[in-house]
């Protein structure tokens, strides 16, 4: 990235916080690093809706204020609004992290059920408190990531970037959690009916979901939205996805073919 687009980027940051949040100046000097809190309730103006999300300020650049900027302030996941046939819609959120999607969708359209995956401890208290606090009651959270098999993994959060906490780095430190990681298709043996829309934010674990799964699974969901990464285990280019995800049942709607970019899906 040019050091000129990198300033962009500084300017763009700034102006946003100055238009969309409440003490725009104190989370500026959060970011700064010249004043330290472990947590600070962001009240944003995005969308024309209001919202209010306990965060975790810190002076990386994706860090939790960028997740609610994206989410709230830029809307990135707007591409996927026009796909949902129904209001109050029944969503799967694999990687829900402080709940932003999972608010942002009740606020755009209503959700009448929301599974909230979310493995990280320190992330899943933040999500059990931002829900309550933007009045989700119907979502329900679990304490787990969701992948492609069972099994128990041990994970560190992410400091400087929290949301980016992989069920694949193998934390060694005394300070990691054991967490489950639960099958999609055995997860899904348990709940019936289908859904509206299925989100992935999951470091990674989209690819195992996708190739560990009967693709008979996936006709249970009528949207797909889902933050590409690269394939931690078998190494595939991020370009290989859309081809993966095709083949499970899905038309592609958008595909940005680079990592950390969007595909949106609709059932064919």
């Amino acid at each position: 990235m040019s050091l000129l687009r990198v300033q962009f980027d500084h300017v763009k940051s700034v102006l946003q916080i100055r238009r969309h949040f409440e003490n725009p100046w104190l989370l500026i000097l959060f970011r700064l690093g010249l004043i330290k809190v472990p947590y600070f309730l962001h009240r944003i103006n995005g969308g024309g809706h209001h919202y209010a999300l306990l965060a975790r300020p810190t002076t990386t650049s994706k860090a939790d204020l960028f997740v609610l900027r994206e989410v709230l302030v830029d809307e990135a996941y707007s591409g996927v609004l026009p796909l949902l046939k129904n209001k109050n819609i029944r969503l799967l959120d694999v990687g829900a992290n402080l709940g932003s999607f999972t608010i942002w969708m009740h606020r755009k359209v209503g959700v009448r059920e929301a599974f909230c995956f979310e493995p990280e401890p320190d992330s899943f208290r933040l999500l059990n408190f931002n829900l309550a606090m933007n009045d989700c009651p119907t979502a329900k959270t679990l304490p787990s990531a969701l992948g492609g098999e069972a099994r128990t993994i041990r994970i560190l959060l992410k400091k400087s970037s929290p949301g980016g906490t992989s069920i694949y780095a193998n934390a060694q430190s005394p300070e990691a959690t054991a967490v489950p990681v639960l099958a999609l298709q055995g997860w899904m043996a348990g709940i019936q009916g289908d859904f509206d829309l299925l989100k992935m934010d999951c470091e990674g674990a989209e690819w195992e979901i996708l190739q560990k799964t009967d693709p008979r699974q996936f006709g249970r969901f009528q949207t797909v939205v889902a933050e590409v990464h690269g394939d931690p285990e078998n190494k595939r280019q991020v370009s290989e996805f859309k081809d993966l995800i095709e083949k499970v049942g899905f038309r592609t709607v958008r595909w940005d073919n680079h990592p950390q970019g969007l595909y949106i899906g609709a059932r064919r």
